[in-house]
């Protein structure tokens, strides 16, 4: 006897109609007169092991989403949960850490890298930033990221505009991002 048993990944993200809505201020009072919806009631998950791409025309809420999905910004109304937790009731020091497990690939790599920092400094800062003090640790493991992104260790002690190209560029962010 066979016992056959499906196990599904489990969802990672879930995001239930997400709304981010900005007030346009006028008046002397400076009180709210419209709103904008930049981001109006979206839902989607994804489960553990998937790849999940968010794509639409420039200008439609793709960055307001991920903005607001790490807290960034403000959601006006909608829930978001990280591997079963609520983001949106996640006090700062979880936060924190919440930052350290998402990340945002930005669609245009050229006006998201700093032209005037080396490309193992752009990589490494998140890792400085999340506390990572030792220098020999940050440049190994910046020279794993960008092998792991196709790239070459050497690439680190050169700048994103003198040298890179729109694909190369946005494996630097993905580098980054890992």
């Amino acid at each position: 006897m066979t016992i056959q048993v499906d196990i599904a990944p489990k969802e990672l993200l879930v995001v239930e109609d997400l709304k981010t809505h900005f007030a346009i201020r006028s008046g002397l009072l400076r009180r709210p007169s419209a709103w904008v919806k930049a981001v109006d009631g979206v839902s989607f998950s994804i489960r553990e092991g998937e790849t999940f791409g968010l794509v639409g025309e420039s200008g439609c809420g793709k960055t307001t989403v991920s903005r607001t999905i790490l807290r960034l910004q403000e959601a006006t109304s909608g829930s978001v949960f990280f591997d079963g937790e609520d983001v949106f009731g996640l006090q700062r020091n979880s936060l924190k850490a919440l930052r350290r497990e998402m990340q945002i690939i930005f669609q245009d790599p050229y006006s998201s890298l700093d032209p005037r920092m080396p490309v193992g400094d752009i990589i490494a800062e998140g890792l400085q930033i999340h506390g990572m003090k030792d220098h020999n640790k940050r440049h190994e493991i910046v020279s794993e990221m960008l092998e792991k992104v196709g790239l070459s260790p050497y690439h680190a002690h050169r700048y994103p505009p003198r040298v890179f190209r729109g694909g190369q560029r946005q494996r630097i962010g993905i580098a980054r991002a890992l």
